[in-house]
């Protein structure tokens, strides 16, 4: 693991290379990726993208948590993205068809972990459609919302699209 001197060091490397420049904080596709946390994945370069077209949101499982939404509320109400594509992967740590995540966990942790909704699940696919679905009928998505979702398998590279772009429907009045 680099120290963070090294990091740094790297960092002024990288700017005296003119590798970096100012960027709109737009996103210039309207585009939102949520992806997985997982070391694995450069959503960029799987997906054909530039620094500057969307904005990449990671988390556990590239589940749509509580904190995704919020994220997904500024980016959409303030930053103008339109589009959400929810990629999972293949061999993903919350991956858990034998229902052993929290018993690995504790055991990792040498205690009981905090109670709180985890995420796992049984099948990659699954997560996805789920968590599209819920984004689909988010209350909080603007008008001209779509999402998509796929599987981005880790041993080939290959994304297997789960959701194609599919248009959320008219809010109801409330």
């Amino acid at each position: 693991m680099p120290t963070f001197e090294q990091l740094l060091t790297a960092n002024r490397q990288y700017v005296d290379a003119g590798r970096h420049r100012p960027l709109p904080v737009e996103p210039a596709r309207q585009l939102v990726v949520l992806s997985c946390m997982d070391s694995r994945i450069d959503a960029f370069a799987a997906l054909g993208l530039d620094l500057g077209d969307a904005h990449v949101l990671r988390t556990a499982g590239a589940r749509v948590t509580d904190d995704m939404l919020r994220s997904l509320t500024l980016s959409t109400h303030i930053l103008g993205t339109r589009t959400v594509v929810v990629l999972g992967h293949t061999r993903c740590g919350l991956l858990d068809p034998e229902g052993t995540l929290l018993t690995r966990l504790a055991d990792a942790m040498g205690r009981t972990p905090t109670q709180r909704e985890w995420g796992e699940f049984t099948d990659p696919a699954t997560a996805v459609r789920d968590d599209c679905q819920r984004l689909l009928s988010w209350p909080d998505r603007p008008e001209g919302f779509r999402v998509a979702g796929g599987v981005f398998d880790v041993d080939s590279g290959i994304i297997n699209a789960v959701i194609e772009l599919t248009a959320a429907d008219a809010k109801s009045p409330a």
